[in-house]
């Protein structure tokens, strides 16, 4: 499959205008190589600045399995910074239970997640 494209008569007329309307020729706009959608989707992830939302989300996922359903309903990944993943818990009974718990939860997040980056757990009341 060739990465060139072949410009219809209305594309170049438009390159055209555009050329003439900065004031020069800028080269061929038209012969650029195409890109494939899959190897920009990344980049254009980290310059929207969603890759940390991403992550979270895989958090989200893996969190209800970690915990179990009683503790995910009255817990929530809120942040991942710096390697720290800040929990929100809405009960002084769910932070006591989670505390107890924080060194096999870390553990298993980072088994679940290699990739997540998570160093710590810390927990937020509210």
């Amino acid at each position: 499959m060739s990465d060139r494209r072949y410009p219809t008569p209305r594309q170049r007329l438009r390159h055209a205008v555009i050329s003439a309307w900065r004031g020069g020729d800028e080269g061929p706009v038209l012969d650029l190589p195409t890109q494939n959608v899959s190897d920009l989707v990344e980049k254009v992830i980290i310059q929207a600045g969603l890759g940390s939302r991403m992550k979270l989300e895989e958090v989200l996922a893996a969190w209800r399995e970690i915990v179990g359903d009683f503790l995910f309903n009255h817990s929530r990944p809120d942040s991942i910074q710096r390697g720290v993943l800040t929990v929100r818990v809405l009960q002084p009974t769910v932070n006591h239970a989670l505390t107890q718990e924080l060194p096999r939860i870390l553990k298993r997040l980072q088994t679940t997640l290699k990739n997540s980056g998570i160093k710590s757990i810390r927990l937020k009341h509210g």
